[in-house]
């Protein structure tokens, strides 16, 4: 069973938000949004959660893994887009949605769904699917643990972290400080933030 993205996520806050950030169209700081937000979302991420809307394809080998229920990981589920399987004449096919449900947390088939037979390709069975967070419903904690990851981010790049100090005649000494403390503690706090929402393979 794997999962891949298809497309997204959606960015849940805005580059506006960052402090220092040029306006809310700066493509600098919403490549830095994206690449925190994958780093905790969706498949690439380590929250087992969707945050910002996003499309997902699960592959499977076979229909008895499905069984009647298939519990679709990353949540929340926002809706089913389609469930495909390569026959055995290695032809692509689509399941009818008159065929299974969408839950609250995964895809459940109806009665009147009869599991055809299957390629012996690898994962012939696809079921792509949206998930993630409506821009209104994204929790604020993950925003918030955003916000303060782009920070970091952004004043890690903007230092020179191999000089220690840097002096102008006639003008002073500036002091770079590369703190590990620091970016600890802004760590252990977006950890913190991010725990409640955290889901458990």
């Amino acid at each position: 069973m794997a999962v891949r993205r298809i497309s997204g996520p959606a960015p849940i806050v805005a580059p506006d938000k960052i402090a220092g950030s040029p306006g809310p169209t700066d493509p600098v700081v919403a490549a830095q949004i994206l690449a925190v937000q994958r780093s905790i979302d969706g498949p690439t991420g380590w929250l087992g959660r969707a945050l910002g809307k996003q499309t997902l394809e699960l592959s499977l080998e076979t229909w008895e893994r499905c069984g009647d229920y298939i519990r679709l990981p990353y949540p929340p589920l926002i809706s089913i887009t389609s469930v495909k399987y390569i026959d055995s004449s290695d032809v692509e096919q689509t399941v009818p949605d008159t065929d299974y449900l969408k839950t609250d947390f995964g895809i459940w088939f109806r009665p009147s769904f009869s599991a055809p037979y299957l390629s012996g390709q690898p994962e012939p069975i696809r079921i792509r699917y949206e998930a993630g967070y409506e821009a209104d419903d994204v929790p604020e904690e993950a925003k918030q643990a955003v916000i303060l990851m782009v920070q970091q981010l952004r004043a890690v790049g903007s230092e020179n972290l191999f000089l220690r100090s840097e002096e102008v005649e006639g003008v002073g000494t500036t002091q770079y400080t590369v703190s590990d403390q620091a970016e600890n503690v802004i760590r252990r706090a977006c950890e913190s933030l991010l725990q409640g929402l955290r889901v458990y393979a």
